[in-house]
């Protein structure tokens, strides 16, 4: 599939920039801009124009952390967007200010992620970073390294180990699109998320995927990263003695996997599965390994497609 055209929004002739956007057929334009992100009155002015001139194009916005409020929140959620999320480690208040802010994303129904800053941390502050933002539900998580300088409290071989430990990150939870299972496969290995992907990043280096090989995941389908993921968390799985478990774990990545690329990429995908795709969408999937005690193995193929509504499946 062509990828769409990223523009890069200019602040001057905002109504007639917005109206030239369906002329030219640009479906994606990335608002990033410091003027319009970080000054509230303008950028809830742009969001008013975009939704008036242009509404069927995908707005993606790099706002600060503070700029996230309840009426900011409401606005974006008029238009079709998606948000970069911007702060620093050091934030004050930190828990409690992005949890507030990632529940009214989150009750929006927005999609958003979170672009980190590190610096001043330590290898424990940074694994609790971690453990907290995925607890947030973001889509994509992405931290900024170059900051980074050894200190007291974190050595230069600790950089290399936090560099590892992102690159890992990247690779599972954001280019996995990985948040809507993610929590849900990782809970019955009993392990935080922090140790969980400090484990797959010891893993990628063993099977030369790892930041220092050059793999790059920017550059591989999803369905490469997905089969990388599985055989990752089959390892996890037996060495954990959760063998009947890893079915219910393969099914639900490749169908939420399949629906992802439905959405993303229009792609069609016909998937073996040994449950049922309505099962696999139920709530009770989220709790593996309920799931595989109490529901039913039933083998089926299953076709995955876009349309105009969003993905959807059929049996075949």
């Amino acid at each position: 599939m062509k990828e769409d055209k990223i523009f890069t929004f200019s602040e001057n002739s905002l109504e007639k920039e917005l109206a030239s956007l369906g002329k030219e057929k640009i479906r994606q334009v990335r608002v990033s801009q410091k003027s319009i992100t970080e000054n509230k009155q303008k950028l809830l002015r742009f969001v008013s124009q975009a939704e008036k001139i242009a509404p069927d194009v995908l707005y993606q916005f790099e706002i600060p952390l503070s700029m996230i409020d309840r009426e900011t929140v409401v606005a974006f959620s008029s238009i079709y967007s998606s948000l970069d999320i911007e702060f620093d480690s050091v934030e004050g208040n930190f828990s409690k200010n992005l949890s507030k802010k990632a529940n009214l994303l989150n009750e929006a129904g927005l999609i958003f992620g979170f672009v980190v800053n590190l610096k001043d941390i330590s290898i424990k502050s940074f694994k609790s970073y971690v453990d907290f933002m995925i607890l947030q539900y973001p889509n994509h998580i992405n931290f900024v390294t170059e900051n980074l300088k050894p200190t007291n409290v974190l050595s230069t071989q600790d950089i290399k180990t936090v560099e590892n430990l992102c690159f890992a990150i990247e690779c599972f939870y954001t280019f996995g699109r990985a948040v809507p299972w993610f929590l849900s496969v990782v809970n019955p290995l009993r392990i935080k998320p922090s140790v969980f992907l400090s484990d797959f990043a010891e893993w990628q280096r063993c099977n030369n995927c790892s930041l220092k090989s050059g793999f790059n995941p920017k550059s591989e389908h999803h369905l490469v990263i997905e089969k990388m993921l599985l055989s990752f968390l089959k390892f996890k799985y037996e060495e954990k003695k959760l063998f009947h478990a890893f079915p219910v774990v393969e099914d639900l990545m490749k169908l939420q996997g399949a629906f992802a690329r439905a959405c993303g990429e229009g792609e069609e995908t016909i998937l073996d599965l040994s449950y049922s795709p309505e099962d696999l969408f139920s709530p009770y999937s989220q709790n593996i390994l309920a799931f595989s005690e109490e529901v039913c193995m039933e083998a089926c193929s299953v076709k995955v497609f876009n349309t105009e509504e969003g993905p959807d499946f059929k049996l075949l």
